[in-house]
């Protein structure tokens, strides 16, 4: 299997148009985007994950879920959120990660058996149908070992992403040209 190395600009714009290509609303592709850099930093196959967490049930997995970090993050509302489906843990679990970050406030995921670990260290760990978030408080955050370059991902997970992303492209016809598509009726640039 080839890997392919891809800037932090390419992560977030290829997982940010697998979103949009997959039926996401475009707020929240942007923020699939950014929990792709996220993700990658941490070493991880960024548009691997958001292409597996974009099949299937995952887009209305995601869309439930990021009520429950939202209101999580904001300090109203109880401190624990539950969030289900398995396929979409690592994605959800990134999302919680830029929203925390976002407001300088610390998540953990909180364990079966009640310990806490803190989102960079849970995103290496198996994924699990139920995934719980902890509010831990402000700037209670641990430093982040993060990569000056993004992971590698596979040319499977990168074929994927683009075949997603160009659901979104309108078909070329010449109505679609002589309505001001590409460079119209003519071609001299």
């Amino acid at each position: 299997m080839t890997d392919i190395l891809l800037s932090y600009n390419e992560v977030s714009s290829t997982a940010r148009k697998a979103a949009s290509g997959a039926g996401l609303p475009h707020g929240v592709a942007e923020e699939i985007g950014q929990a792709a850099v996220w993700l990658s930093a941490r070493g991880l196959d960024a548009v691997g994950i958001a292409v597996r967490a974009l099949s299937g049930s995952g887009p209305r997995t995601i869309l439930a879920g990021l009520p429950a970090i939202d209101t999580l993050c904001s300090g109203e509302g109880p401190d624990e959120a539950a969030l289900e489906g398995a396929d979409c843990s690592l994605l959800l679990l990134a999302l919680a990660g830029v929203a925390s970050d976002n407001v300088g406030l610390s998540l953990a995921v909180k364990r079966e058996d009640g310990s806490l670990l803190p989102l960079d260290a849970a995103c290496r760990e198996p994924a699990t149908n139920r995934l719980c978030l902890v509010r831990r408080g402000q700037g209670d955050t641990a430093e982040a070992t993060l990569s000056s370059r993004p992971a590698a991902t596979s040319e499977a997970a990168y074929a994927a992403a683009l075949a997603l992303a160009a659901k979104t492209y309108v078909p070329a016809s010449d109505l679609s040209r002589a309505m001001g598509a590409g460079a119209g009726t003519t071609d001299n640039d």
